[in-house]
């Protein structure tokens, strides 16, 4: 009877060593991580380059699951100021291919590497270095003195502006023709919690602004905007795109310039790529009233 129950035993101890077994390695079978590649199609970037302060680098990031659905993506780059993070977004997909742009700052040398993992904490990544062009010139400014803009129940002033010819619209107008929209990058408004606000089109502008969300536009041209510590002084004096690079990070950039007031220099970066800045001249009124600044932007 002793022998028995020592087989008995032994037997089930086996069968739970081998269930354990079997359940470890089921998990490893589900550990296969996610997979992640640059894309070295014409036009974007794949391996370790040059490029000169200002110029547009532009990314097409392939990224597949193994076992398990991807969850984040995120861009970290490691440069003269140190780590940033330049993207990180959340998702629960298969796969993803993500295009972006960015401009080269004046760092000397930049690691710019690409993240992406999935639900079960399983990672993958790839990174390339781009080096500063140190022989290219910096390009001159356009310069805007005076641009009006007024705000959402101002009938006098439009509220949107198109940076590529310089001209203004009244929102309904930009509403009613696609045309229009493709051209508009800032618009000016007045909210109880952002107060007088420059943005565009893509900025989650809130329901009840404007009798039309620009959310429903069918063209959503995005600016994206960084409040700066520069004088009204250094503004005047700037002559080319050397301080729009110094002050312009994308990482740090906003969809909105809000609460403005009076000799605030932002620096700006459009939809199309160009870099910019402008100077607030006045401010006045809050639904009823306008704006007026100056802007100076690359060609």
């Amino acid at each position: 009877m002793k022998t028995f129950t020592k087989i008995n035993g032994l037997y089930f101890a086996f069968v739970a060593l081998f269930i354990i077994v079997s359940a470890c390695n089921k998990d490893d079978d589900n550990n296969t991580p996610p997979t992640i590649k640059l894309s070295d199609e014409a036009g974007y970037i794949s391996s370790d380059t040059v490029f000169a302060a200002g110029e547009e680098i532009n990314f097409k990031v392939l990224m597949n699951k193994g076992d398990n659905e991807l969850t984040n993506f995120l861009i970290q780059v490691s440069g003269d100021d140190g780590m940033q993070a330049y993207f990180d977004t959340a998702m629960n997909t298969a796969s993803l291919t993500w295009t972006g742009s960015f401009i080269k700052t004046f760092s000397a040398s930049e690691e710019w590497k690409f993240i992406v993992r999935d639900r079960e904490g399983n990672s993958a990544s790839t990174s390339i270095t781009i080096g500063l062009d140190t022989s290219s010139v910096y390009d001159p400014l356009d310069y805007l003195p005076s641009v009006a803009m007024g705000a959402q129940s101002n009938n006098s002033v439009e509220s949107c502006f198109d940076l590529t010819d310089d001209s203004y619209y009244f929102f309904d107008e930009a509403t009613a023709d696609t045309t229009i929209q493709a051209g508009i990058d800032l618009i000016y408004y007045f909210s109880e919690e952002d107060l007088n606000t420059i943005a565009s089109p893509g900025a989650n502008i809130e329901d009840g602004i404007f009798a039309v969300n620009p959310a429903d536009w069918t063209v959503k041209n995005t600016t994206r905007y960084i409040k700066t510590g520069l004088t009204a002084d250094d503004f005047t004096n700037a002559i080319n795109d050397s301080i729009l690079l110094a002050n312009y990070n994308e990482s740090d950039a906003k969809r909105k310039a809000k609460d403005l007031q009076a000799d605030q220099v932002y620096t700006f970066r459009t939809q199309q790529g160009r870099l910019g800045m402008f100077l607030v001249n006045q401010v006045e009124g809050e639904a009823e009233g306008m704006i007026n600044i100056h802007i100076k932007i690359q060609h």
